[in-house]
């Protein structure tokens, strides 16, 4: 199922999402009317990382406002029928004009680069790595509209090094996945609504377009702290291939950095999401 592209990312979306750390993205079916949507697999099994969303008003000149907080581990909501989404981000949006769409990076944006920029685990295998074992990977999120782009990459000097001895070298590695919402401001009953459950408790909250204002959604799932030094040593694509059962020895591979990462806060590996196709 290919992704639908975009020419364009504009720079005033009325909410934007990031993906950082372990997350497993890929496109699935929507259960709306709309061709695609997509689901991502949170990897609930490594005892370092840790899951933590955040939604956040954005206002100029003003501090952030935060809107809802979950730490942990994501429980099933009962707004999703299919039983496999622990947090969902669904827009009202008619089915028609609904949908969601990758950045292909005709017409640059300040917003983020190219979707293809982003690490697929089906290039960098060679191959289709398979399904995600449900028992690592879910409850996922899930996301029925949006323009998905690479919104940040790191400078460094690193290395793909595959279990036959091959390398390749890297100067960049693509860290987070974003995707923007662009809410009709003609249309102020469009909104774009969050679903999780939250200490036992189904929650919702509504996110309405304002000229004021915009959000940003944060699915994080990293460590939450590493020191500056020694040059991270954890492994992330060790990590993923636990809850990838269908890749083979022989195919794994892992990602050595082989100087410290610049721009980092308070992880010093960057813990990068990718998409699954």
């Amino acid at each position: 199922m290919p992704f639908k592209e975009s020419n364009t990312l504009d720079p005033k979306p009325s909410v934007r999402i990031f993906f950082i750390g372990l997350n497993i993205l890929k496109l699935t079916d929507s259960d709306a009317g709309v061709d695609t949507a997509v689901q991502a697999f949170v990897h609930n099994s490594s005892q370092v990382h840790k899951l933590t969303i955040e939604t956040r008003r954005k206002r100029p000149g003003k501090p952030d406002l935060l809107m809802m907080r979950h730490t942990g581990p994501l429980s099933l909501t009962v707004a999703d029928g299919t039983r496999n989404h622990g947090f969902m981000i669904l827009t009202n949006i008619e089915a028609a004009d609904r949908g969601v769409t990758a950045y292909n990076g005709k017409e640059p944006s300040d917003e983020g680069t190219k979707l293809d920029d982003s690490f697929s685990l089906a290039t960098l295998l060679g191959k289709p790595a398979g399904d995600v074992d449900p028992f690592g990977g879910l409850p996922s999120v899930f996301i029925d509209h949006g323009v998905f782009y690479t919104a940040d990459k790191v400078t460094t000097k690193a290395q793909i090094v595959r279990k036959n001895g091959d390398k390749e070298d890297l100067t960049e590695v693509p860290t987070i996945i974003g995707a923007n919402i662009y809410l009709d401001p003609s249309k102020p009953d469009q909104t774009v609504t969050l679903f999780w459950r939250q200490e036992g408790e189904d929650v919702f909250l509504p996110l309405k377009h304002s000229p004021n204002f915009t959000y940003e959604i944060y699915v994080i799932n990293e460590p939450l702290f590493e020191p500056d030094s020694p040059l991270p040593r954890h492994g992330e694509f060790t990590e993923y291939f636990k809850i990838l059962p269908d890749v083979s020895e022989g195919d794994k591979f892992e990602i050595e950095f082989l100087e410290e990462i610049p721009d980092r806060g308070s992880t010093r590996a960057p813990c990068m999401s990718l998409f699954l196709p």
